[in-house]
């Protein structure tokens, strides 16, 4: 859980990071916020879009203090660096890595935070925020003959581009991290791979979700028309999951297996599936594990049990199977639906 509500700016400075072929423009002083209406809006415009989608943390092959980030955050952190340096070394290094031709320029916000909560726990953080998008907008000016207006670009406060929170606590982890790249195409993704270097944590929320995806992707592929099943039994699975998922505090694959699967054969084809699908993702999902609420909540768009019939009908399946009956009548040629139920609503 996250909760920014009392979180305050201490420091904040900007940098311009340019293209491959450009140069990249270090500030040496920091930005005065002590203007509440600009302080109000960067704050709002650093935490609002982040929420709570699983943490990260750093990573290196060989040895986390060769993570560059993580190496310089640790610094700060631990007062062996003051800020204006720690957000030079931070920008040089995004520099350095903003190899790409593809990669846009754009300018690097660095900003030391106090009195995040994080998972109940209060600590401190800092956060990186690249602002690439503009967008234009009309500045009207008072002049003496009257107003005048001109158009500029400029970044707007609603979106973020790609930021990092690191939050001061778990460093013998590689600090505790939350990411956003909305600019995550094959060739820039850089920001968390090549800047951050950075990996998803293998936590309740990352097992959670692979776990739902792992059984939503085994009702697309195998639980199919195309295996002789019928589009009701693939919404009766998505829906038993559905309540599995929100109805336990705890995964446990043999009782989800008897709960939602139920037939031994199609348990069987799901084990099957489940390997094949770690290894295509590169995951380890556990036969038990605590269940995330906010996972869970999150994921409820897969859920989704729509029978699309010709262009005509839509029938929304919630559950109760055995209230369903499909079937073929011989006299029109037409497949039919039959629904039982106790009342209209």
């Amino acid at each position: 859980m996250l909760d920014y509500s009392n979180a305050e700016l201490s420091e904040v400075i900007v940098h311009s990071i340019g293209m491959a072929e450009q140069p990249a423009i270090i500030s040496n002083q920091t930005i005065d916020i002590s203007d509440n209406l600009l302080n109000d809006v960067l704050k709002d415009y650093f935490l609002r879009n982040f929420k709570s989608e699983g943490f990260y943390s750093f990573e290196h092959s060989s040895n986390i203090e060769l993570n560059e980030i993580y190496s310089f955050c640790s610094d700060f952190f631990d007062g062996n660096i003051d800020f204006v340096d720690f957000s030079k070394k931070v920008a040089t290094h995004l520099k350095h890595v903003s190899v790409h031709p593809n990669i846009k320029s754009g300018e690097l916000y660095v900003v030391a935070f106090t009195d995040m909560v994080v998972d109940g726990e209060l600590v401190d953080g800092v956060g990186f925020f690249k602002s690439e998008s503009k967008e234009k907008f009309l500045h009207v000016i008072q002049e003496p003959e009257g107003l005048k207006v001109t158009c500029q670009f400029g970044t707007t406060p609603r979106k973020l581009d790609k930021a990092c929170l690191v939050f001061n606590t778990e460093k013998n982890l590689g600090f505790k991290l939350s990411i956003i790249d909305n600019t995550n195409r094959d060739e820039a993704k850089y920001w968390v791979s090549d800047f951050l270097r950075a990996k998803l944590r293998n936590d309740d929320f990352y097992q959670t979700k692979q776990a739902i995806n792992l059984c939503r992707e085994f009702v697309e592929e195998v639980v199919n028309p195309e295996n002789n099943f019928a589009k009701v039994d693939q919404a009766d699975i998505l829906c038993k999951t559905r309540d599995f998922f929100k109805a336990n505090e705890e995964f446990d694959m043999k009782e989800f297996e008897e709960v939602v699967l139920e037939e031994p054969q199609i348990a069987e084809t799901f084990r099957n599936y489940k390997k094949k699908y770690e290894e295509a993702v590169g995951c380890d999902i556990p036969d038990t594990f605590k269940i995330s609420t906010d996972a869970t909540r999150k994921s409820q768009k897969f859920f989704k049990s729509v029978i699309k019939l010709d262009k005509n009908f839509h029938i929304y399946i919630h559950g109760a199977r055995e209230r369903v009956e499909r079937g073929f009548d011989d006299e029109t040629g037409l497949n039919y639906y039959k629904l039982y139920f106790d009342k209209e609503a």
